[in-house]
C-alpha cells in the first residue's frame, strides 16, 4: 500500500475518532440542559459564536454549549470553549497524550516532584509492584507498614478516577474497623496502582468551608515559552460528610479573583441545584479569603515548568496548617470550570486556539508519516 493511501485511511480514521469524541460530549451536555432552565440565545449571538470559531478554529461549533453556560451563570461570551472541542481539538494538541498516561500516575509523584510539599506516602503500588516513597518493597513489607495507622487515605493512583475510590481509614494491628477488613483485604480490593498516604491537615480557613473533605484550589495554567500564565482559579468544596470535593461526589465550585485571592460570588453545584451563597457548614463565600493564595500561584508556576510535554494543566492544590501550598494532583486533561469562572481561556483564547492548531493531535495520532499537523 503506497504512502498516500495510508495517509488517506489514517486521516479518515482520525476524523471518525474526533466525531465520536464530540458526539459523546454532546450527548452529555444535552442531558445537562434538560436539568435546568435554559435562556435562549439571540440569532445575533448565535451568528457571533459561529463566526468567532470559524475564524479561530476553522469551523463552526454547536451553540448549545454557550447557551448552557450562559443559562447557568448569566454571563454570555463567544469565548466559551465547548467541552467537545476542548477534548477533540485543543488539549491533546497542547499536551502530549502519550506521555500523560505515565506522568499522571500518582505513584510517580515522588520521582517527578521529590522536593515538593505533598501528603506523606506510607506505601504505593505501581502496576502491581510495591514501594515506599523511595524503594521497592515486598507486599508483606507494605502490609506491615500499614498495620497501625491513625489517619490514612487510600486512593487509586491512575488517571480518570474523579475522586472515586478515595477512602479515609485507620488501622489497629492490621484491621480496619470502618471497612470491616484487614489491610491485606484492602490491598486485594484495590489490586494494583494505588497509594496510601497520610490524611492532610488543611489550613483552618479551608477546613472552615467543609471540615470533612480536603478542599482544593483548582488552578488552570498555560505555558508559553518559559512563562506560565494563570488562566483562572476556582475553589472546590466538598459537601457535608464527604471526604472528597469532586463534582461527581456532589462538590461545588466558586471562582477566585486572581488579584485579591478572594472568592467571587456564589458556588455552583449540579445543574439541578440553585447557586449557593454559602457552604453546607455555613461559610459565606463571597469575598472569602483563600489562604496563601499568592504562594499557591507561584507554586503552580514553578511546577508547570517541570512538565515540558504539557502546555495546559489543571492543578489541585491545598494549603497545610503552616500556610504552605500542598500538591494534591495535576491533571493533563482537566475539565474546564466555565460555569463557575466564565470563559476558560479568557484574554488568551485566540492565542491558545492558534497554538493548538499548529500542533499534531496526539490523541488520534499523526495524519501521515511526515508528522503533519491535523487540520480538522
Amino acid at each position: 500500500m503506497n504512502s498516500s493511501l495510508i495517509d488517506f485511511f489514517q486521516s479518515y480514521q482520525n476524523k471518525l475518532k474526533i466525531k465520536q469524541i464530540e458526539k459523546t460530549h454532546e450527548h452529555q451536555i444535552k442531558k445537562s440542559m434538560q436539568l435546568c432552565p435554559m435562556k435562549p440565545l439571540t440569532k445575533g449571538q448565535e451568528a457571533d459564536i459561529k463566526a468567532y470559531f470559524m475564524k479561530h478554529l476553522g469551523r463552526e461549533v454547536p451553540t448549545y454549549w454557550h447557551q448552557y453556560l450562559y443559562s447557568r451563570n448569566g454571563v454570555y461570551s463567544v469565548k466559551y470553549i465547548p467541552a467537545s472541542v476542548y477534548t477533540s481539538s485543543i488539549v491533546f494538541r497542547l499536551n502530549n497524550y502519550h506521555f500523560s498516561l505515565a506522568y499522571v500516575d500518582k505513584g510517580f509523584y515522588d520521582t517527578l516532584f521529590p522536593d515538593v510539599n505533598r501528603p506523606k506516602t506510607f506505601v504505593k503500588n505501581v502496576n502491581g509492584f510495591y514501594y515506599d516513597d523511595k524503594s521497592s518493597i515486598s507486599k508483606e513489607e507494605a502490609i506491615s507498614r500499614c498495620m497501625n495507622l491513625k489517619d490514612a487515605v487510600i486512593k487509586p493512583a491512575v488517571l480518570g478516577t474523579w475522586g472515586e475510590g478515595v477512602k479515609l481509614f485507620h488501622t489497629d494491628n492490621g484491621f480496619i474497623p470502618e471497612m470491616n477488613m484487614t489491610v491485606a483485604d484492602l490491598f486485594a480490593h484495590y489490586n494494583k496502582s494505588f497509594i496510601v498516604q497520610s490524611k492532610l491537615e488543611q489550613h483552618p480557613d479551608l477546613a472552615n468551608l467543609n471540615p470533612t473533605s480536603v478542599n482544593t484550589i483548582r488552578v488552570m495554567s498555560y505555558r508559553r515559552e518559559n512563562e506560565v500564565i494563570i488562566l483562572y482559579a476556582v475553589i472546590r468544596i466538598g459537601r457535608k460528610g464527604k471526604v472528597v470535593d469532586n463534582e461527581t461526589a456532589g462538590g461545588i465550585k466558586a471562582d477566585i479573583d486572581l488579584q485579591t485571592g478572594r472568592i467571587k460570588g456564589p458556588a455552583f453545584g449540579s445543574p439541578t441545584e440553585p447557586n449557593m451563597p454559602q457552604t453546607d457548614s455555613g461559610a459565606v463565600l463571597d469575598k472569602y479569603l483563600i489562604p496563601s493564595f499568592p504562594q499557591v500561584l507561584d507554586f503552580v508556576k514553578d511546577l508547570h515548568l517541570r512538565l515540558p510535554y504539557f502546555k495546559l494543566i489543571g492543578w489541585d492544590i491545598s494549603v497545610d496548617t503552616s500556610g504552605k501550598p500542598v500538591l494534591i494532583e495535576w491533571n493533563r486533561k482537566a475539565e474546564l470550570s466555565q460555569v463557575a469562572h466564565g470563559p476558560a481561556f479568557g484574554d488568551y483564547t485566540e492565542e491558545i486556539l492558534a497554538a493548538a492548531m499548529k500542533e499534531e493531535n496526539t490523541m488520534v495520532g499523526s495524519l501521515n508519516r511526515k508528522n503533519r499537523p491535523f487540520k480538522g
